[in-house]
């Protein structure tokens, strides 16, 4: 018999396997009822909200529509750091209690510390249930895991499949150089490996230079950066094994999954709801890259309503897998990640630091724009490069960037992730 905690677990995977079946108007007049009880909360007990939502206060009960919604202000991260001890709700409903604190840098390297609560946590084990299932995957093989370890260390100890039976997670430190990855990855044999995007592109890249590769993966799980084509590519075609990917944040947790019968995603939208804004904060229409702006539907703890997150997506149509939760082409990461050009245009850079290594050996690559005519090209290589093959890496470059850019190299021996392990083959610092 399950325990109390995990028949709770159980409970809500339940209701969300039905959920996932409700025609898209359904859900999303859920998402507003929800939506509304969240405001009421978050304007009577956390004091940054009551004045910013007195529109609410306006409405009757059950009347908060997308034309009032839409009419909410918008939450930036400056403003979470700035006044986020006014964001914090100190008289939370029974069984959402006692608060727990969560914090993230980003990838901009700016600190967000916020509450979450019980009710958070279970649904973030619920939806990560969700993520098992429909993965179909096998509840009682091992898993292995190469990412940041935690301020304990290496802690995981526990069931990798929330309410159900399942060994320990095994956790390899993701900051030791690829191939100690690579030996402890094929020494511990996993069914099931869970890292960064950019690191398994390494893993595969060194795995195939020194002809070793694992035995026995069924299937490689990837989080926290942008999954590129290329990569999952990479994953089938060297090592036979399909790649699924998560797009989930600390401040609000699971956004969405992988469709189980494609490479779109399925926005959670029984936890969060999602919206895909332009410019001048008008809904984008499928198939136009907008800025992602959560509420986090079930955290009373530190309310997140309209949170700017800091990210760029791309909205799809409805899925042909027949479920009606709202469904993203593409996750496109943070704005830090898009190129500016001299005439003033922003665009993401078509640049995978993985074409690089067929020109030269180039074993990672980062570039930096640091102004509008330059670009630092930090590189990691096997050899010193001869001038014919720097030169052909600069061409590559210019030829993705779709700009004359001067570039300049840097050679360096290791070039380091974020503190929270994710890793940009592009950033800028204008």
């Amino acid at each position: 018999m399950p325990s109390p905690a995990d028949a709770r677990i159980l409970a809500l995977a339940y209701q969300l396997e039905q959920s996932q079946w409700w025609p898209p108007h359904v859900l999303a007049a859920r998402q507003l009822q929800q939506a509304e009880t969240l405001c009421t909360h978050a304007r009577r007990d956390v004091p940054f909200y009551r004045e910013r939502l007195g529109v609410i206060a306006k409405l009757k009960r059950g009347a908060l529509g997308l034309e009032q919604w839409r009419a909410l202000p918008i939450l930036t991260r400056a403003e979470v750091q700035e006044r986020g001890t006014e964001l914090i709700n100190h008289r939370l409903p029974d069984g959402h209690g006692p608060a727990g604190d969560i914090s993230t840098s980003g990838s901009t390297g700016r600190p967000v510390t916020l509450k979450t609560s019980q009710t958070t946590q279970l649904f973030y084990q619920a939806v990560n249930l969700r993520y098992h299932q429909w993965h179909e995957r096998d509840f009682l093989a091992k898993i292995c895991a190469i990412r940041t370890l935690g301020a304990e260390g290496d802690t995981g100890k526990v069931g990798w499949v929330p309410g159900h039976a399942s060994q320990p997670v095994s956790i390899f430190d993701v900051t030791r150089p690829v191939a100690q990855q690579l030996d402890w990855l094929l020494a511990e044999k996993p069914d099931y490996l869970l890292t960064y995007p950019n690191n398994l592109d390494a893993l595969i890249r060194h795995a195939a230079e020194v002809g070793r590769h694992p035995s026995g993966l069924r299937e490689v799980s990837t989080m926290s950066e942008v999954l590129d084509a290329e990569t999952r590519a990479l994953s089938e075609n060297t090592w036979g094994v399909p790649v699924v990917d998560a797009y989930s944040a600390q401040e609000v947790g699971m956004i969405a999954l992988q469709c189980p019968r494609g490479t779109n995603y399925h926005v959670q939208a029984e936890s969060v709801m999602l919206e895909v804004l332009d410019e001048r904060n008008r809904p984008c229409p499928p198939g136009q890259i907008g800025r992602v702006v959560i509420t986090d539907l079930k955290n009373l703890a530190s309310p997140m309503i309209r949170y700017e997150i800091g990210d760029y997506a791309e909205l799809g149509r409805p899925c042909e897998c027949g479920r009606g939760l709202p469904n993203l082409t593409r996750i496109l990461g943070r704005s830090r990640n898009m190129l500016s050009l001299p005439n003033g245009d922003r665009l993401w850079p078509r640049f995978a630091s993985s074409r690089l290594a067929r020109a030269a050996p180039v074993r990672q690559a980062q570039l930096v724009q640091v102004s509008l005519d330059e670009i630092h090209v930090n590189l990691v290589v096997a050899r010193d490069l001869s001038a014919e093959e720097e030169d052909a890496l600069g061409q590559l470059i210019g030829a993705s960037l779709g700009h004359p850019f001067t570039l300049r190299f840097k050679y360096t021996d290791e070039i380091p992730r974020a503190p929270s392990g994710k890793f940009e083959d592009f950033r800028s610092e204008i």
